[in-house]
């Protein structure tokens, strides 16, 4: 078959190239190389090459004439291929030049030099059509192009750019003749489809002398409109020039506007809005700009869309073929494109039937087919399309509370995968666009406790203790329930002033029980063994350790305590994770001191080492973990009214190392891979002022109850009150 009024096509390998201007060789002194060839700017390439995505381990098929490989563009570079044209020199040779030109509009190199290519990176096969003549030999029987097809499955192609065609139109056959004249061609097609090739095909060029003659694509070109299981892994290509205008050459997209784009071609004047490419040797001398040269036609703008699935197919290794294509069809747009002549279609004139039938889908962008088309999914669950991944655009994954702001930094740092909700496609962002690693944790009231014996799981209170002392003439017993586990075991010795220790963001309130046994209950020492139990039916032993107070004199006492205790710590990611329980050792350690019999000070810290607990994909795993909290406070008691002012620091991890399991990619059955991501914790002074106050109300010397009133200032911002509570407490 010879090219026959191919002028985008084949350019001058026919008759005519189907466009005007002058023929007058031009300096080849174009810089750079990127403004050299416009047709990148127009589709985006520079944005997607920039991000690191160039087409590389992506083998690309030229079906052409061939490749003139000791082109410069190409240098460097192993063009590999097939010669099915029976020619003298090969595949790596191009007498024509047109296999050339095109080849360097998808793969020339990024080298300062003439142009480049929009997946300069990629691998190129030469399959070569022409023999020496340039005629097309090889596509002139059904078997004879059913070979060049079956040769893609053998060199795994991954995408097959078609810059020719036949002059039959798309809707000029029918379903059955399509299919008994290329049963063979139809069938090779499919199986390089199958193995994951994309067919990229020029929609034609045939210089029509009115526009009613190109309303469709050719017949090869807009086969899968009546062989529609081609469909889905199928581009054809009509063509605009560099102001994003229609041409007069080019096909329209007509019945193969379901799985039609638009791409730069080169206007329809050639020599000054043609496409900038390589020139192979001894081809279109009339036309040379040195080693390059313009040619226009749909031709020229297959390559671009060529270009655009590798780049998109490097990007989403773990999409198919058919979302490859459908991605670049979704993200195609109508804007700035115009139908030919003065009063040509626009997406503001006419309907979107009109402008399907002459651009398809519209014009292509690498940009946007390599962006985020939907919402930004994480699974936690293994897969890429679940119900339970999270939209991170609407709500994040939970960090651990109490970490320091220099953890959390270096938490949001991080790399992970996110799916795009449109696909699955995998991008990789930031940690801090899935955990939320900005917002401080919720602070505990700090102020005066409240001793409520009959304390249950139905009337705890972040605020409430419940103790009760039980005399015997063996010893003495002190029963203590608290749902703070953390502060739980020193409670019996602080009193009121226990509510003063900050409350844990990260511990879940759980009414936990303690007996205490007085082995030794002097004015001078006190030695408290104790036992813990938690409130649930099933009595179980959850925690023991010692009480110590030591009172040197009236104005001065110490308290120590050491315990062993299991508390339910928020160590989930999201919101439906329960608590984990584990347990913990602990050191507190305070003072009262006694200036006058209204003046006082007290002092208390706790360090806090928590068991190791594994890392999940939505739980926090946390490996030789260590917490603290502190709080110190000049005190005045005036007899009834009582006020404590002072600074406290919020409990927060300050040591150790926490872990989860971060999405790191996806394979194609959509099965989420998860790498463990590891942090140092590393803690940071961090504090707050308070005052707090407890003033009784009574009447006719009735005591009724108390007015609990306490301010903090945030020790995440000492511009801001971080917590206000007023309470009152009625007796009855």
């Amino acid at each position: 078959m010879k090219l026959i009024k191919m002028s985008i096509v084949f350019g001058s390998l026919l008759i005519v190239m189907g466009c005007g201007g002058s023929d007058t060789p031009v300096s080849v002194n174009y810089a750079p190389e990127l403004s050299n060839q416009y047709g990148l700017g127009l589709i985006g390439a520079d944005t997607i090459n920039s991000a690191g995505y160039t087409g590389s381990g992506i083998k690309v098929a030229v079906v052409d004439t061939g490749i003139d490989s000791s082109h410069s563009e190409f240098s460097g570079r192993t063009i590999y291929g097939t010669d099915f044209g029976g020619s003298t020199n090969g595949y790596a040779d191009d007498e024509a030049g047109h296999g050339t030109h095109v080849a360097s509009i998808i793969g020339a190199n990024k080298d300062a030099v003439g142009m480049r290519g929009v997946a300069y990176d990629a691998t190129l096969y030469s399959y070569r059509l022409a023999n020496d003549a340039g005629s097309l030999v090889a596509t002139a029987t059904d078997t004879k192009l059913a070979s060049v097809f079956n040769q893609h499955v053998t060199d795994n192609i991954k995408v097959s750019n078609n810059s020719w065609g036949y002059s039959t139109l798309a809707n000029g056959i029918s379903e059955s003749s399509a299919r008994s004249t290329y049963s063979n061609t139809i069938t090779a097609l499919r199986s390089a489809q199958q193995n994951g090739t994309v067919f990229v095909f020029a929609a034609g060029n045939q210089g029509c002398t009115n526009l009613s003659g190109c309303n469709q694509a050719t017949l090869l070109a807009g086969l899968p409109y009546r062989v529609n299981e081609l469909i889905n892994e199928w581009l054809v290509v009509a063509s605009v020039g560099s102001d994003l205008q229609e041409t007069y050459y080019t096909h329209r997209c007509g019945v193969s506007a379901d799985f039609c784009v638009t791409a730069p071609g080169g206007g329809d004047a050639r020599s000054t809005d043609g496409i900038y490419g390589a020139r192979a040797d001894g081809a279109y001398s009339d036309w040379a700009e040195g080693y390059y040269v313009r040619l226009n036609g749909t031709s020229m703008a297959a390559p671009h869309v060529s270009g655009v699935v590798a780049t998109t197919m490097q990007q989403f290794p773990s999409l198919t073929a058919a979302q490859i294509v459908t991605r670049i069809k979704d993200t195609a747009v109508y804007t700035g494109l115009k139908g030919y002549g003065a009063s040509g279609c626009t997406s503001s004139t006419c309907t979107t039937a009109q402008m399907e039938a002459i651009f398809g889908h519209g014009l292509v962008s690498s940009a946007a087919s390599t962006s985020m088309i939907s919402s930004a999914g994480y699974s936690i669950d293994g897969k890429v399309y679940s119900d339970n991944n999270l939209n991170v655009s609407a709500k994040k994954l939970y960090v651990v509370s109490g970490l320091s702001s220099s953890t959390r930094e270096a938490i949001g740092t991080a790399r992970t995968a996110v799916f795009d909700s449109f696909d699955g496609a995998t991008f990789n962002v930031p940690a801090k666009e899935v955990f939320d690693t900005v917002s401080h944790p919720k602070l505990s009231t700090i102020g005066y406790a409240r001793n409520q014996p009959s304390l249950t799981s139905e009337t705890l209170n972040s605020q409430s203790y419940g103790l009760r002392r039980i005399n015997t003439d063996k010893f003495n017993l002190y029963m203590t329930s608290s749902s703070d586990p953390v502060s739980l075991a020193a409670a019996s010795l602080w009193g009121d002033e226990a509510g003063f220790m900050p409350k844990p963001s990260f511990v879940s309130p759980n009414l936990t029980n303690q007996v205490e046994i007085a082995m030794l209950d002097g004015n001078y020492l006190a030695l408290r063994p104790f036992a813990q139990y938690s409130s649930n039916d099933d009595i179980s032993l959850s925690g023991y350790g010692m009480n110590v107070s030591l009172t040197p004199n009236k104005n001065l006492t110490f308290y120590g305590t050491i315990a062993s205790s299991e508390g339910d710590f928020n160590l989930g990611a999201t919101a439906a994770s329960t608590p984990v329980s584990q347990g913990f050792k602990s050191i507190d350690l305070g003072a009262n001191i006694a200036f006058s019999e209204s003046l006082g000070f007290m002092v208390r810290s706790s360090l806090n080492k928590l068991e190791d607990t594994g890392a999940g994909t939505n739980y926090w795993g946390m490996n030789e973990t260590s917490f603290s909290q502190a709080v110190l406070g000049l005190q005045v008691d005036l007899k009834g009214p009582k006020f404590t002012i002072g600074a406290y620091q919020p409990s927060q991890y300050n040591s150790g190392n926490m872990s989860i399991l971060m999405a790191s990619g996806r394979n194609s059955d959509g099965q989420v891979s998860y790498q463990n991501s590891s942090f140092d914790i590393k803690g940071e002074a961090t504090f707050g002022a308070f005052v707090s106050a407890s003033i009784p109300f009574s009447y006719k010397d009735s005591n009724y109850g108390d007015i609990d009133v306490s301010f903090q200032q945030s020790p995440y911002d000492h511009s801001r009150i971080g917590k206000a509570s007023l309470s009152l407490n009625y007796t009855f």
